[in-house]
């Protein structure tokens, strides 16, 4: 089985906290330095996003 390791697992209802927690994250990430790694995380995700 392959799977792809930047897969995000989303809940049904997210709670504020849960996007807080994601943001302070992401930027903890670009302040380290790992920029790219953020860019392939946005990448990797961007396709589960529904299309209008």
């Amino acid at each position: 089985m392959v799977t792809d390791p930047h897969a995000l697992a989303i809940p049904p209802k997210i709670t504020t906290e849960q996007v807080t927690g994601c943001a302070l994250s992401a930027s903890r990430t670009v302040l380290t330095g790992g920029i790219g790694r953020v860019i392939d995380l946005a990448r990797a995700n961007l396709r589960t996003v529904p299309r209008p």
